[in-house]
């Protein structure tokens, strides 16, 4: 049976759940002292850990173990110019995490409706949601959370560089060559109003692929999962 799975900083083979995590392991979980949890310190670590003690303002863990975990090997960054609602965004975080995307930018195109100092506002807010969904899909580490950046700030230090485009008809990830050897990639994304010429062009001066991923046009959030979706099946077996 597996072990919720909480989120707790580890001293000397001790650790606290507090606040949030103290009422979603009491309150929601229904958690007493002598069960059995896992905590995730937020550094790499796993823990097998059994509560203690409770109180009002903590409860108190033993860690029993380590858990050894698997090195995430592929590492996608995830450019998404930022949609015309914000709040999707906070869907996406969640439907990355579970899909091990290791880094989520949001990316000021031309046809972005929204202002950067706005995106700035809601970082805190996706961060807290990668936290709180690495317990879910039991990740060791969340979404690496970036400031908004210009299409043409985007760097090209990438092993694999590809900008799924709506226009593409003919070129898709699978005439990409095969290469397990790869576990840097970019992607980029387009929001509802896809990208202009001169920014695809832009791209791929920067050495980006262009690629369809079906033959039909996908909402932005379907095309994130399923782009996101193919990558893994292709590099992160």
């Amino acid at each position: 049976m597996s072990l919720p799975r909480f989120i707790a900083k580890v001293e000397d083979n001790i650790a606290y759940l507090e606040d949030e995590e103290l009422h979603h392991a009491i309150k929601v979980k229904r958690l007493k002292e002598g069960d059995l949890l896992e905590i995730n310190d937020l550094q790499g670590n796993i823990y097998k850990a059994k509560i203690i003690e409770i109180n009002k303002k903590y409860a108190k863990l033993e860690i029993i173990e380590k858990i050894q975990q698997e090195e995430e090997k592929l590492k996608t960054t995830l450019y998404l110019a930022v949609p015309y609602q914000l709040s999707k965004i906070d869907e996406i975080i969640d439907n990355i995490s579970q899909l091990g995307v290791y880094k989520f930018v949001p990316v000021i195109t031309k046809n972005c409706a929204i202002k950067e100092q706005d995106v700035i506002k809601k970082l805190e807010k996706w961060k807290k949601i990668a936290i709180q969904s690495i317990k879910q899909c039991k990740r060791v580490y969340p979404v690496v959370i970036e400031k908004p950046i210009k299409l043409d700030k985007i760097i090209d230090n990438y092993q694999l560089k590809i900008v799924f485009y709506e226009k593409e008809r003919e070129k898709s990830l699978h005439d990409i060559e095969m290469n397990k050897d790869i576990t840097d990639i970019a992607v980029v994304i387009g929001n509802e109003g896809g990208f202009t010429e001169e920014e695809i062009n832009l791209l791929l001066k920067k050495g980006f692929q262009k690629l369809k991923l079906c033959n039909n046009i996908l909402r932005m959030e379907t095309a994130i999962i399923v782009g996101i979706c193919q990558i893994n099946f292709k590099f992160g077996g």
